[in-house]
């Protein structure tokens, strides 16, 4: 009788530990957005950028800060991002104005587009209803170095 109330004792503490420890990750979870590894491999162009937000979504016209890939717009210049407006930061609306960075592809003429999927076996590259764009934080310029690139 003894070595049972043993057992349901270190059983219940282990329930419990564990639920703290998921009740923790799911309170993390809301501070890191991890970035897409997919939707920067289709990217071309890298840039951070001060976003607006026009009737609480993105605004098609950013001011570029900095750019992280070899090509792209000069730092200083605005761009016109054609569908900006339907982009959110994964797992959440759009937070409103301020810095992000997006992965961007050259569109036909001057304009550019937010990085959509690469091609894939089976799977064509598509650009999904809603692309991602990363708030501009201390733990996206961790990831991001984590990925070799130099900020």
């Amino acid at each position: 009788m003894r070595g049972a109330r043993i057992r349901l004792i270190v059983a219940a503490a282990l329930f419990l530990g564990w639920m703290v420890w998921l009740a923790l990750a799911v309170a993390d979870k809301g501070t890191v957005v991890p970035l897409s590894r997919a939707q920067l491999a289709e990217a071309t162009v890298l840039v951070t950028a001060e976003v607006s937000a026009v009737e609480g979504k993105p605004g098609t016209r950013v001011k570029v800060l900095m750019r992280l890939s070899a090509t792209g717009p000069a730092e200083g210049t605005e761009i016109d991002i054609d569908n900006l407006p339907k982009a959110t930061v994964p797992g959440r609306n759009f937070p409103g104005e301020g810095i992000y960075l997006l992965p961007l592809v050259p569109r036909d003429g001057s304009g550019f587009g937010i990085a959509g999927l690469p091609r894939s076996p089976g799977y064509e590259a598509v650009t999904p209803a809603h692309p991602a764009i990363y708030p501009w934080s201390e733990a996206t310029q961790s990831q991001l170095r984590a990925l070799g690139y130099k900020l």
